[in-house]
């Protein structure tokens, strides 16, 4: 059972979304949250394994949380939930931890294949946010002196091999470690050794930082074939 707590300001949002997923076969909703304060407080409670998060909250938005959250609950899944105006927040949420994105409007069936693909350790990014990521980094590449792809990381690309470029590639379209294994024909072993040399060679925190370096890189057009 995928243990989920909702955090979102509006009461009709937060209702609704519990009546779809509570009657989802292997999802419950633990808990919901109408403030940053509150998510933070149901968090520790309930220890939820996915949490849907809101950006625009009172008291703490969504990217306090998700640092706060994140610092010490490193294992907790966070899907972000948000609207086209939230571009300026995009980047500090995935440099934070988040594991998905998904517009509000989203389908009930691409919300549950997001819950469980974040719970299996993948990444989950709705197609529209993706488009606008490109865009956001190509941004920052021009006016951000420093940021996931600076110059040591970027030297650091010729220490990765064949396989290990592949891996990121993958982290990078939001693959799980079982789909990677079917994708590549490895074991579940393998594919978590080369995710941690990786993260090693980057000097990078997680799976959620490699996403970012893959979109923000030119990993991701990279033919390693």
């Amino acid at each position: 059972m995928i243990n989920v707590l909702i955090v979102d300001d509006q009461e009709l949002f937060r209702e609704s979304l519990a009546l779809i997923l509570n009657v989802q076969p292997g999802l419950s909703v633990v808990g919901a949250a109408a403030s940053g304060n509150e998510a933070i407080k149901l968090t520790r409670e309930l220890m939820p394994d996915v949490i849907l998060m809101d950006i625009r909250m009172p008291e703490i938005n969504g990217i306090e949380c998700i640092k706060i959250i994140k610092n010490s609950y490193r294992q907790i899944k966070i899907i972000v939930l948000t609207t086209f105006d939230d571009d300026e927040y995009i980047y500090e949420a995935l440099k934070n931890g988040t594991d998905g994105f998904l517009l509000k409007g989203t389908s009930k069936g691409d919300l549950v294949k997001a819950i469980e693909t974040v719970h299996n350790n993948g990444v989950s990014v709705d197609p529209d946010i993706v488009r606008k990521v490109f865009a956001l980094f190509g941004k920052l590449e021009k006016t951000t002196p420093s940021s996931i792809t600076d110059n040591n990381k970027e030297l650091n690309i010729h220490a990765l091999n064949k396989n290990e470029i592949k891996i990121i590639q993958l982290i990078g379209r939001g693959m799980s470690n079982k789909e990677m294994t079917k994708e590549l024909n490895f074991t579940d072993g393998t594919v978590r050794n080369f995710i941690s040399s990786s993260l090693k060679k980057l000097d990078l925190r997680d799976r959620t930082q490699l996403a970012i370096f893959a979109l923000q890189s030119s990993l991701m057009l990279k033919d390693i074939d």
